[in-house]
């Protein structure tokens, strides 16, 4: 972790803005297919990332666990961008819905990983038993604005009736364990980076506070999402803020996970 902590904020500012600002002017001024194509780009340099790091710790190095599990999560984007592409199906299922279940347990597993990781190390052995409560506390309010995000889609989908098939009852699963998975990476992060703010200025805690501004930004993709019938960010179409406006959050999401 000391390479990861050696980027200043300031450069992971700028790195960001130059990712999510590049998707926007190429969206604005050349259109959307270059916009998604610059997306795959910072896609699959995610994924690649966030291995490279996993293979930075030795097999027995408890770190890698929870490394490796988001890297098979970020890893699995580019896979699920492609199927969706072309719409390849199993039967009635779309490839992409059961790709897009498999990586969101692969991430909500990585935060908890990290959490029992972190938990078990010396960095948090002078936590006191009121250091405890208040993180506990703090992370339950999180845990209550996370299930009114969680309340809200479950509300729109039932609205809409009960699913016809097992097509879309798999789309129905994936987009309500999206949203339940992004939040909990989302309340994990912030729990993280309250544990770990007082150590070495908060230089520790910075990972994971990019990690919980990316699951923040999916959990506002997944409410657009649901808003459209959609399931995948693929399957927005149309140059509308309601189809823009969640593909440049995925943009963010992506770039912080790779920052992180």
């Amino acid at each position: 972790m000391n390479g990861l902590n050696s980027l200043h904020p300031l450069t992971a500012l700028i790195l960001g803005t130059i990712a999510v600002g590049g998707r926007v002017l190429l969206d604005l001024l050349l259109g959307i297919e270059a916009g998604e194509v610059w997306q795959r780009g910072i896609e699959v340099l995610s994924g690649a990332v966030v291995v490279m790091v996993a293979l930075q710790f030795s097999a027995g190095d408890p770190p890698r666990r929870p490394w490796a599990l988001l890297g098979v999560a970020m890893g699995l984007v580019p896979v699920i961008r492609l199927v969706s592409h072309y719409s390849v199906s199993v039967g009635d299922i779309k490839l992409a819905h059961l790709l897009l279940i498999g990586g969101n347990i692969f991430m909500a597993a990585s935060v908890i990983g990290f959490a029992r990781v972190l938990g078990s190390s010396e960095l948090l052995s002078e936590r006191t038993a009121a250091d405890r409560l208040r993180a506990t506390a703090f992370v339950g309010l999180l845990a209550l604005s996370a299930i009114a995000v969680i309340g809200f889609h479950t509300f729109e989908l039932a609205e809409r009736g009960l699913p016809a098939g097992a097509g879309a009852w798999i789309a129905a699963i994936a987009t309500t364990l999206s949203t339940i998975c992004d939040a909990l990476v989302f309340a994990g992060g912030v729990y993280l980076v309250w544990l770990l703010r007082p150590l070495l200025g908060g230089s520790l805690a910075r990972p994971y506070l990019l990690l919980a501004v990316g699951a923040g930004a999916f959990l506002l993709v997944d409410m657009f999402l649901v808003a459209a019938g959609a399931t995948t960010q693929t399957e927005l179409v149309g140059t509308d803020y309601r189809t823009l406006l969640p593909k440049w959050l995925g943009c963010l999401a992506f770039t912080s996970f790779t920052l992180a």
